[in-house]
């Protein structure tokens, strides 16, 4: 009886021992066989001892045989070390191949009707950062095909398989993009590859996101990747050159700054300025296209622009250069972040430069569309002797010299008369650095608008214009009548402070500075300096100025004299027909009058809104009107 039991015991030992052995066999046979197809390179067998699963994602590509060979998964004699049954058919088998005993983990699955055993998938237990981790052989490969999948893509240009490469907001992004753009974004991307089998990609993969770096003929790819429903999709690509420098820092990037072009450029075209104002700086925007004429500064297509364009990007700001009409035009794009971490950041155009003459001459929109602008509200300004937009569209020089110095009073009175007929129009507008001349029609005269550049601004400089007898520039003209007109009412209003001031040291030692009042004369001497222009000379060497104002029965000439670096009233000389000789000194003339009426002169008072008249005592009414008109109340600035 005993020795019944101890042989069924041994029996059952021997049985069990006999059925491990067979299960083991079964799976090492699975295992070598899959093995043996990748060794000998045979995908039509390595398809037949794997799942649908492993073939349709780690062998959909003819290239897969060579990103096998890229994995480097060991093969040679495999020893089954450990088996895990998880269903009737499923099982983890753990293997030690080859002499190195590299450890791997295969899933095996049965299949149903014939009770195969086949490979699902398969781990390989590698090192990363000092830790060891098994990485799915299905995860790995399914990720350099997409890797070959996505450079093939970019490499024909198609726009499809671009865009099913592609995920999240980089795909919208393309999506958006116009075709032409597209298309040469992808030739600058894939540049020049090497032989299929020499590209050898280092994945870093971590859970659902990948970093790619595939080597190039030129330099290196570097890809990221996102695995989204169990596909790697790209979210961006770089591309480092070694050799000409062109990298792209990342294509997600540029092809935003594209974006942003091509809605610029579309909505300049249409003229729409409220989807300008989207696409547009807001600095760029309210200085020069929101009052702009966009008619006379065209823009190239957005077909056009795409066909052949250069685009340098450096920090946040990019500059992208195209062609129009043989004429190169550059879009300076500009980076904006938002403090807000969810709002990305956007591109948009900050200022558009025109090429001219084989590229020695270059216009910017704000340039031009201001340098138009500022030149007419001067001209107005001037038409309506409105000091305070002359202020403000004036250069600080130009202030300083001229409207500063305008008695408000007066400022109807300024010899600009010629330069503010009706009927503006502008002829051309040249550009060189800082300094932008504006060819002008007012009325029928022409006119040139020197404008600089001041503080980002155009302001108005000078005016230049051709006039027998005055000097070619307005401010140079205005400096000096300003200076007389303003005499002529220091005069009539008795200021003798401002007489010495504006007058040369001969003049204050003769006259002004031993008088209380101004001397009475026979002649009405701030009416003819308030009389018509009539010449104006200017020696800047000898440091004196003459200037004829009326004619030959009724004026005077001004004698000025540069002194502390101003010029100021050394003499008046008086003509008129009540004396017989040609002139009559004014200085001589109130020295006369002082010896006449020693003391203090004879006091008298003229209402301000009278008017100096060279009419007798007889003559004079009992309230006479008050000429020249600009000794009237200033009107009230709007």
């Amino acid at each position: 009886m005993m020795l019944k039991n101890g042989f069924s015991l041994v029996s059952g030992i021997l049985l069990l021992t006999l059925m491990t052995g067979c299960a083991s066999l079964v799976e090492t046979q699975a295992i070598e066989q899959f093995a043996k197809a990748i060794e000998n390179e045979d995908l039509k067998t390595l398809k037949h001892h794997s799942t649908m699963k492993f073939s349709k994602v780690a062998l959909r590509n003819p290239s897969s045989m060579d990103d096998l060979k890229i994995l480097k998964i060991p093969t040679g004699e495999t020893t089954v070390v450990e088996i895990k049954d998880l269903s009737d058919n499923h099982k983890q088998v753990v293997v030690e191949v080859g002499k190195n005993k590299k450890k791997l983990l295969y899933d095996l699955k049965k299949v149903t009707k014939t009770g195969e055993w086949i490979v699902d998938d398969l781990y390989i237990n590698q090192k990363q950062k000092n830790l060891n981790v098994m990485k799915s052989v299905t995860e790995q490969m399914d990720l350099l095909l997409t890797v070959r999948e996505f450079v093939a893509a970019w490499e024909t240009g198609n726009r499809d398989d671009i865009l099913a490469t592609t995920d999240g907001e980089f795909k919208e992004v393309l999506e958006e993009l116009h075709p032409g753009f597209l298309a040469k974004l992808s030739k600058k991307v894939a540049g020049e590859s090497g032989k299929s089998k020499k590209q050898r990609p280092d994945a870093q993969l971590d859970k659902d996101i990948a970093i790619v770096t595939l080597p190039r003929r030129s330099g290196e790819m570097i890809i990221s990747m996102k695995l989204k429903e169990g596909k790697w999709k790209a979210t961006d690509v770089a591309v480092e050159s070694k050799t000409d420098g062109k990298h792209v820092n990342s294509a997600h990037k540029q092809a935003k700054m594209l974006l942003a072009i091509s809605n610029f450029l579309d909505a300049y075209n249409k003229n729409n300025k409220d989807e300008l104002k989207t696409y547009s700086a807001s600095q760029f925007y309210r200085g020069s296209l929101d009052f702009g004429d966009l008619s006379i500064a065209p823009l190239p297509e957005t077909h056009a622009a795409a066909t052949d364009y250069e685009l340098k990007i450096e920090g946040n700001l990019a500059n992208f250069v195209t062609h129009i009409q043989g004429k190169m035009v550059n879009l300076s794009v500009i980076k904006v972040e938002s403090d807000e971490i969810d709002i990305p950041e956007k591109y948009l155009v900050e200022e558009v430069t025109l090429f001219q003459d084989q590229g020695n001459q270059q216009i910017t929109l704000t340039s031009l569309f201001s340098s138009r602008a500022i030149a007419q509200l001067f001209s107005e300004a001037l038409s309506n002797r409105d000091l305070t937009i002359l202020d403000f569209s004036s250069t600080p020089d130009f202030s300083a010299r001229v409207w500063k110095k305008v008695i408000p009073k007066l400022a109807a009175q300024l010899p600009v008369q010629e330069i503010t007929e009706s009927g503006f129009s502008i002829l051309d507008i040249k550009f060189n650095g800082a300094v932008t001349k504006v060819s002008v029609r007012q009325g029928n005269l022409p006119l040139t608008y020197i404008l600089r550049e001041h503080l980002g601004k155009l302001l108005v400089d000078d005016v230049q214009v051709d006039l027998k007898g005055r000097p070619a520039s307005v401010k140079e003209t205005l400096e000096l009548m300003v200076q007389v007109q303003n005499y002529a009412y220091y005069m009539h209003e008795e200021n003798i402070g401002k007489l010495q001031r504006h007058s040369s040291r001969d003049f204050n030692e003769l006259v002004w500075r031993q008088v209380g009042q101004v001397p009475q004369t026979q002649y009405e001497i701030p009416e003819l300096l308030m009389s018509k222009l009539t010449s104006l000379e200017r020696n800047e060497n000898e440091g004196f100025a003459r200037i004829q104002v009326g004619d030959k029965h009724q004026g005077a000439t001004v004698i000025l004299k540069k002194q502390y670096d101003q010029y100021v009233i050394d003499d008046i000389m008086v003509n008129s027909d009540k004396v017989a000789s040609s002139y009559v000194s004014a200085k001589k003339e109130l020295r006369l009058a002082m010896a006449a009426t020693p003391g203090t002169l004879k006091q008298t008072t003229v209402p301000a809104a009278f008017t100096i008249s060279n009419m007798t005592e007889e003559e004079k009414p009992q309230v006479p009107v008050i000429e020249p008109a600009a000794f009237d109340l200033p009107q009230e600035e709007p």
